[in-house]
């Protein structure tokens, strides 16, 4: 969302000749119908529960934008047959980024005042990538990337959408400038006359037409093919642009009053408000579904006339209306930083009355930016030469990258060193193996090594580059560690999902002490598990099947690992007898397909060593805070982090139950794991001053290699 310059219309909103492009009155329901977009976005952010559709605000805005953004580059192009892009961008830079970079400027600051040092990294991150305007990108990112699963939305998430925006406003009048190019070309290769308003109409509606209908198709296809990143990325976005921009082209200086503009004008701001309403997280967005808003936008700007009450323009021009619009752009940037800020500096905060103070103070704090800090700079004459505001752009770009990172940066080198090391006997889970010598391993007195930040970094440090296939990505990837080939005597593989990856640095360093190659046969949120394959069937269950088969012909690999997380679908039956009594056992269809591959492989002659679920921390009582961010925001009572195993113990969890089902097995091995951060009916958070999760479900990879002999020793019966 953004604000422009304003845009008028003839007074009556009756139809005008087709070449006049002037506009003699203001419209000021645009800054109503802003109004009412950031407030639907507000509500919907401080109480996502009662207005689960509120994220459509942001595309009235991009309709809006496009609207007049277009309207304006028309009459320029009409009046003077070109457009000056370096005046139209100095201009949007004087209008946006003053504003934008001081709520930057003071996220960064705020953040390390106030979050956790976990979230200090991220948010840098996304600050850096929001001064840049490329934020919408690293979310696409982000949102397939199964490592940041856990990860809270940072301070400056909102960004995304003036992203969008920005690259609009880069890419639109380039393009309608290489338009007028094209006509100005064909014209004086055919000696005609300078091109006329209607000609120039013509031109743009075909460039941006076009555009927008390819942008839609896209957009429904990749909502469907792939909606985590098509809700942020520009290409499925830009349609909505162009709607505006075709009402703005079409309409021309025209609105439509009357009794049927009345009727159209409230029928526009029904689908609006029906959509906020209606919508929910789970709605395929934006593709078809963001018709729905974005049609209701348009008919708001086309119908309507001035009818006093019955008229939905009416309402939208009344002066707190207009007023919220005019500091709308300030309240959208202001407000989703104390949505994030504020439960950290007070519990209070998620009570209905505190965050309707809240709302006023963001209100007012955008009324008083927009006064004293956006418009004078916005019109300083000092900036109005073109080249001023790029330099004055790129400054206030660097001061705020540089602000914020030396801001991260110092915090974490004040915090205080850690007396434990990883190389110590007390060190994570040894401290809970040799108790006489440790004393009590649990509060960690000898501080934190690594801190709590850099456990949550882990979760974009990965220790085996390559070694865990993506979700979507075709076939089997192989990833060989452990003994050299040449020194090896057999081959042990490993099976399964994240979860099964987590423990590669203990197994690698098993293996190599064992003689053994390791196969590495992983893929993330694939959990492990056979069944019968179709056309559309995932990549998860196709790999799955392929490696089953594979392992179970493979006469090198003697033993076989499997191990996954808690968390999981449910799964057909496998359609196969795996000669199991699922009456006795209770087994239904997703447990028999987790124990398909073990009974293949027990039939294949392998020795398989099951690994039972770790814990699942939080998940009860701070499933949105993950576990390296409780430690960090309670390191003077880190026993506030600790769960009780019965909490963590949230599905079926049918590998650890696996161990009954295959108990008169020769060849079955059940590894636990649950005892390696739990005792006497308390899973702890830190042990040995080391923090034991980087999540709240994958064990830090500063911990595993503290159990490394313990695991060598659990596995012994089934390496041979």
């Amino acid at each position: 969302m953004t604000t422009s310059d304003p845009v008028v219309a003839t007074p009556s909103g009756r139809p005008v000749p087709g070449g006049r492009v002037d506009r003699s009155r203001f419209q000021p329901e645009i800054q109503g119908l802003r109004a009412l977009a950031v407030l639907v976005v507000v509500v919907y952010h401080f109480w996502p529960a009662h207005l689960s559709g509120g994220y459509v605000g942001v595309d009235v805005f991009f309709v809006i934008s496009g609207y007049l953004i277009t309207a304006h580059l028309f009459k320029e192009a009409v009046k003077t047959g070109s457009v000056r892009l370096g005046q139209f961008w100095a201009r949007r830079i004087r209008r946006l980024l003053p504003l934008s970079l001081l709520v930057l400027l003071m996220t960064a600051i705020g953040t390390v005042m106030i979050l956790p040092s976990t979230a200090w990294q991220g948010t840098l991150r996304q600050i850096i990538a929001s001064t840049l305007y490329v934020q919408n990108w690293i979310l696409a990112a982000d949102a397939v990337e199964y490592s940041k699963a856990d990860e809270r939305a940072t301070a400056v998430q909102h960004f995304w959408s003036l992203s969008v925006e920005e690259q609009f406003y880069v890419l639109w009048p380039v393009l309608l400038a290489v338009t007028l190019a094209v006509m100005a070309l064909r014209r004086r290769r055919r000696s005609a006359a300078a091109p006329g308003a209607n000609q120039i109409r013509r031109a743009f509606l075909v460039v941006v037409g076009l555009l927008g209908v390819l942008s839609l198709v896209f957009s429904i296809y990749y909502t469907s093919a792939a909606p985590a990143q098509a809700y942020f990325v520009t290409p499925t976005r830009m349609w909505e642009f162009t709607l505006g921009a075709v009402a703005a082209l079409v309409l021309g200086s025209r609105q439509f009053s009357q009794a049927w503009g009345n009727l159209l004008g409230w029928l526009g701001l029904a689908l609006i408000l029906g959509s906020a309403y209606f919508y929910t997280d789970l709605t395929p967005f934006p593709g078809w579904a963001a018709l729905v808003p974005t049609v209701g936008t348009v008919l708001i700007l086309a119908c309507g006339g001035k009818s006093t009450i019955t008229g939905a323009h009416w309402w939208l021009s009344l002066r707190p209306a207009t007023a919220i619009g005019d500091w709308s752009y300030a309240i959208y940037l202001w407000h989703w930083p104390v949505v994030i800020f504020s439960p950290y500096i007070s519990e209070q905060a998620q009570s209905w009355y505190i965050k309707v103070l809240l709302i006023v103070g963001v209100v007012v704090l955008s009324a008083l930016s927009t006064r004293f800090f956006e418009t004078p700079i916005r019109r300083a004459k000092i900036l109005l030469p073109t080249w001023r505001t790029m330099a004055a752009a790129a400054s206030g770009m660097v001061m705020v990258i540089v602000t914020g990172t030396v801001a991260v940066s110092s915090m974490e080198t004040s915090a205080s060193e850690a007396t434990a090391t990883e190389d110590s006997a007390c060190y994570g889970y040894r401290a809970l193996q040799n108790p006489s010598e440790c004393g009590s391993p649990f509060e960690g007195e000898g501080g934190l090594s690594p801190s709590p930040a850099e456990v949550t970094e882990q979760n974009q440090q990965e220790e085996f580059p390559g070694c865990q296939a993506d979700t979507d990505v075709e076939g089997v990837q192989e990833c060989w560690l452990g003994a050299e080939e040449s020194d090896a005597d057999g081959t042990i593989a490993v099976f399964g999902d994240s979860h099964a990856t987590m423990w590669m640095p203990a197994l690698d360093r098993i293996a190599d002490q064992e003689g053994k190659r390791l196969l590495a046969l992983t893929r993330s949120a694939c959990s492990p598990r056979g069944g019968e394959v179709g056309e559309d069937s995932s990549e998860c269950l196709k790999s799955n099947e392929e490696i089953i088969e594979r392992v179970a012909a493979d006469p090198n690999i003697e033993t076989v690992i499997m191990a996954g997380s808690q968390i999981h679908g449910d799964f057909d039956d496998p359609g196969r007898d795996l000669g199991l009594n699922s009456e006795e056992f209770d087994l239904d269809g997703t447990a028999l397909a987790m124990y398909d591959p073990i009974a293949r492989w027990l039939a294949s002659d392998k020795q398989v060593a099951v690994f039972g679920e770790v814990p699942r921390m939080n998940y009860e009582t701070r499933e949105e805070e993950t576990l390296p961010e409780c430690v960090a925001l309670n390191e003077d009572e880190l026993s506030a982090c600790n769960d009780q195993v019965e909490d963590t113990r949230v599905r079926d969890r049918w590998l650890t139950r696996s161990a009954e089902v295959f108990e008169a097995e020769e060849n079955y091995h059940f590894v636990p794991t649950e005892d390696l951060v739990c005792r006497e009916g308390t899973c702890y958070a830190v042990l040995g001053g080391a923090i034991t999760y980087r999540d709240n479900s994958h064990l830090s990879q500063n911990f595993i290699p503290t159990i490394t002999e313990a695991l060598q020793e659990r596995l012994q019966p089934a390496i041979i």
